[in-house]
Order: C-alpha cells, then structure tokens, then sequence
C-alpha cells in the first residue's frame, strides 16, 4: 500500500474511532448532566491531573519511541511491556498513599477514596499500551475502532445506570474503569501479541533515552493544560470545577478530536519519512493548513451559540459554564499549532 492510501485509510478510520469514541462519550456525558450535580463532575475534574501526570510517568515516551524505531524484535516490546507494567504498580502504590493529602488540598474528603479507585485505571492501561503501539505503528486503526467503540458503549452503560440508582460521582468512577477494562480484554484478543519474559537493559536504554524526553515534555503540558482546574478546585467549589471540565469538553469535541486523530496518523507517517525533510516540511505545513481552515470558523460559530446550545443540551443548571467555553473557543483556534 503506498504512503497515501495508508495515511488515508489511516485518517478515515482513526476519526471513525475518535468520532465514534467520542458521539458515544458526548451522549452519555449529556444524560449524565442531566442526572448528576455540577459538583459530581467537578470532583473528577480535580483528580484529572493527577491521573494524567502518572499515566505519561509510566509510559516515559516509550511507546512513542517504538512508534518510531525503524527495527524491532520481541525483546524490544517486551522490554517496554515489563516497564510500563511495573512503573504503573509504583506510580499506583504513590498515589494511593497521596490520595489524602490530594483531598486536604481541595478540601473535599471524599476524594481520598475515589482518587485510589480510578486510578486503578494506571495499571489496567499498562497491560495493553504495548499491543496499541503496535497497531498504531502499522496503521492499523480499523481495530482500535472495533476495540474502542464497544468499550466506550459498555462503560456508559454502567455510568447511566449507576446514575439513575443514585451512585453519584462514583457512576463517572465505575464508567472510566469498565471502558478501560473492556477495551484491554479486547487489544489482548485483536492484538494476538503477548510479551516474552524477558527484559534487556540495552534495549530499555535505547528507548527510554528518546522517550524520557517526551515524557517530561508531556508532563508540563499536562500541568499547563490543568493548572486553571488546580487553582479553581482550590480557591472556588467544587460545582465551579465541574463547570470548568464541561466547557472544556465541549470545546475540545471539534478541537481534540480533529488534531488528535491527525497526531495519531501523523506521527508514524512522519516516521516514514523522516529522513527526508523537505518532504516532511511540505506535508506538515499542508496539515496545519488544512486543520486551522477547518477549526477556526467552527469554534467562532459555537462561541457565538454557547448560550442557547449549553441550554438546550445540558439544561438551565449549566449555564454558568457558559463564558469559560466562550474564552476557551477563542484559545483553541491556536490549539493545533500548539499540539
């Protein structure tokens, strides 16, 4: 197949799965406004950072720099397999032990308890972030749509129905757990790749030395992304929390997924050609293009219809969402070249 078809194969099937992913998340995130409080969802938005800052610590890059390796073997992928795998252990035992100084922080006691649940999520993600590096390396995207999909379908499921039986912010905990446990069942059964009992010190070195990099980079961009959640959670409530995630759901439905899903083909299509700069430089310069023509009229329109769009679909208690969405409508047209 040549470089073009299977970058658009690639495109096609990685925005069937973001898309997909997220129409199936936009649905359930929107009955479950509707069910739950403000303060529900704000409690989840302050422990957001801390699950993000430990899943980019356990996967220090590496899985970014199998992407890109031109020669692997078994050894390679059970090297990364065994480090992600015991770094997520590590970084779960830390947080379960800071959880309660996490929830001093923001005064909110309940936090200690869901903050050691949900990040149980670190260790189910390292059992299959290998087998999705291998499928992303491959462009193989049609099977981490057929994986992905169901996984989001089954996780709310379990979300709703524990929110029309009263469960509170725990229906968001147990939905985020089910949809990673099903999707990791599922990359173990697609995958058909199961690591060897051997780990190298060689190979380890090569990549963490590339992936570390990205790692720390990721984790500064987590804390910049967070920060306003950070200082919200602390100085304001809970309820102002959770008006601040969804306004920034809402707009990152157009952003994110556009320019994530283009990362997500792009970076192992770069990898092909990256011996080659011209040529990188002239497709990379046709994407940002492509993507700024398509993002920045879309988020003019949504700032100017936040109101009665947030109205309609959220009901009258969300409203106070409103002028965040409108500030981060204006940011998110710089999004993708930031990304």
């Amino acid at each position: 197949m040549s470089l073009k078809k299977q970058a658009t194969s690639g495109l096609v099937w990685t925005f069937a799965q973001q898309f997909g992913n997220q129409l199936i998340t936009f649905f359930v995130s929107l009955v479950l406004a509707r069910i739950l409080l403000p303060e529900e969802f704000g409690l989840i938005g302050m422990i957001l950072i801390f699950y993000t800052i430990g899943r980019s610590l356990m996967q220090s890059g590496l899985n970014q720099s199998l992407i890109r390796s031109q020669e692997l073997d078994q050894e390679d992928y059970s090297t990364v397999f065994f480090f992600n795998l015991a770094a997520s252990i590590l970084i779960y035992i830390l947080i379960f032990f800071l959880a309660p100084f996490i929830s001093n922080f923001y005064d909110q006691p309940v936090l200690t308890p869901i903050v050691r649940l949900y990040c149980i999520i670190f260790i189910i993600d390292a059992f299959t972030s290998v087998q999705q590096a291998r499928l992303d390396k491959i462009m193989d995207f049609k099977t981490q749509t057929i994986i992905a999909i169901p996984a989001t379908i089954a996780g709310g499921i379990v979300g709703i129905s524990m929110a029309y039986m009263g469960y509170g912010v725990w229906s968001l905990v147990w939905s985020a757990i089910v949809t990673s446990f099903i999707g990791s069942v599922q990359f173990w059964i697609y995958s058909k790749w199961s690591p060897s009992f051997v780990f190298s010190k060689k190979k380890f070195k090569k990549h963490f030395n590339f992936g570390y990099k990205l790692s720390v980079s990721g984790i500064l961009d987590k804390i910049f992304s967070n920060i306003y959640i950070i200082l919200i959670g602390r100085y304001f409530s809970a309820a102002q929390v959770g008006f601040y995630t969804r306004a920034e759901t809402m707009n990152q439905l157009p952003v994110n997924n556009i320019t994530l899903a283009l990362a997500k083909v792009t970076f192992p299509l770069f990898t092909s050609i990256q011996d080659d700069n011209i040529r990188l430089k002239r497709i990379y310069k046709q994407l940002m293009q492509m993507v700024v023509y398509v993002i920045a009229p879309l988020l003019i329109i949504l700032a100017v219809l936040a109101e009665p769009t947030f109205r309609f679909l959220f009901t009258a208690k969300w409203l106070p969402a409103v002028p965040y969405f409108q500030i981060l409508c204006v940011t998110g047209i710089l999004y993708p070249i930031h990304m």
